[in-house]
């Protein structure tokens, strides 16, 4: 994607301009006056992504979060669309283009594998998303790596240029090939995600998922659409994870699809948490204390899961169940976590109603865990555990 030769440093100006017409748009009253403040940012936030101009869009984004309503949400949704949407014109009209991820849940005992996807398996994944996630319309690319999230562009507007390179990639009918060495080292933890990354392209106004064809109703219809691809597509990305547990979730456009991945890891890492304590350590559910604990920094920000072995007070492992805007101390999340691990036949749950800290670790920056008597300690495996690098956090 070319790029401007120069670089004017942005000001108070241009991420004042943004907010301003971020929060037109989120106090508009009727659909006539949303079309005006929507052209309007539109064009703003189109001209500073073109001009890979980072910091109006962060700045403006900084100052949204303490303007009135929704400007926020107005102003983080319209850069997040025209960053992985675009409208391409073609002799058969315009063509949009929208980055899309396929985002998989996935555990081990060793190091958990990025790697550069072989052809075969990558048309397989290809025909499989066609058949079962998007419509009968669309065509779509693929980049051949199974990526780490810490892999995935860092920037709005390396993402925009991810999505052009894939635009292209559309047009001549071909995946696009991404060099292993241009990225960086993923982390070595024992529960992560892997993601598929790609583009799909349709003449606007064009359904462009399976679910907008159906006649169902839209929950129902993505469900299904879940289950399928879970089924299909998960026999055409088991060669890429052996030995590896893996869950899938729905793709779909890049930012929402990671999103939703996100919220998604929080119960999948409580399983496979449980799952590789006894994998490693030889000790059954039932002999496992779970202990929750909510941090706090400007409020309560997470909760923390320490797992301990017995009667020890050392902790093994941990996992991190972080909060979303919504929820906080009067919202049923350690319900819904003492549910989870009830599910995977933890024997003991301890809840520490006490405000814990939130710590890390001086040397490598990992989280700290709870026990049972509140200390917050960092994770370390007993010396017989059978795993091989696996870090804990």
């Amino acid at each position: 994607m070319p790029r401007a030769p120069f670089r004017r440093k942005s000001g108070a100006r241009e991420a004042n301009q943004l907010v301003r017409l971020a929060e037109g748009l989120a106090s508009s009253k009727s659909r006539a006056e949303d079309v005006y403040w929507e052209r309007e940012l539109q064009s703003a936030v189109t001209q500073h992504l073109e001009n890979n101009d980072e910091e109006a869009i962060n700045r403006a984004l900084d100052k949204a979060h303490d303007a009135p309503d929704a400007t926020f949400d107005a102003l983080a949704d319209m850069v997040e669309s025209l960053t992985e949407s675009i409208v391409l014109d073609s002799e058969t009209g315009p063509q949009r283009v929208t980055l899309f991820c396929a985002p998989i849940l996935v555990w081990g005992r060793s190091k958990i594998p990025t790697r550069t996807i072989p052809k075969q398996q990558l048309q397989d994944i290809a025909v499989q998303l066609s058949a079962h996630v998007f419509s009968s319309k669309v065509k779509i690319a693929l980049v051949d790596y199974l990526f780490a999230p810490d892999q995935l562009p860092h920037s709005y507007s390396a993402s925009r240029e991810l999505l052009q390179l894939l635009a292209e990639s559309i047009r001549e009918r071909k995946h696009l090939t991404m060099p292993p060495e241009s990225l960086e080292e993923a982390p070595d933890v024992v529960c992560d995600m892997r993601m598929i990354v790609g583009a799909f392209q349709v003449t606007e106004g064009e359904p462009f998922y399976a679910w907008q064809e159906m006649t169902t109703p839209v929950e129902e219809a993505r469900q299904t659409c879940l289950g399928v691809w879970r089924t299909q597509g998960g026999n055409a990305i088991k060669p890429l994870l052996v030995g590896f547990p893996h869950d899938l979730t729905l793709p779909r456009s890049f930012f929402a699809a990671c999103r939703d991945a996100d919220l998604a890891s929080r119960a999948y890492s409580i399983g496979a948490s449980v799952s590789f304590l006894e994998a490693v350590t030889g000790t059954t559910p039932d002999k496992i204390v779970a202990t929750i604990g909510g941090c706090w920094g400007n409020g309560l920000e997470e909760y923390r899961i320490g797992f301990t072995l017995g009667d020890s007070e050392e902790v093994v492992h941990g996992c991190v169940w972080p909060l979303v805007s919504d929820e906080g101390d009067d919202t049923p999340v350690v319900d819904e976590i003492e549910s989870l691990l009830r599910a995977a036949n933890v024997g003991t749950i301890v809840h520490l109603e006490e405000q814990l800290p939130l710590e890390f670790c001086d040397d490598c920056g990992a989280p700290h865990f709870p026990n049972r008597e509140g200390e917050m300690l960092h994770a370390h495996l007993p010396e017989e555990a059978n795993t091989g690098s696996m870090h804990l956090h």
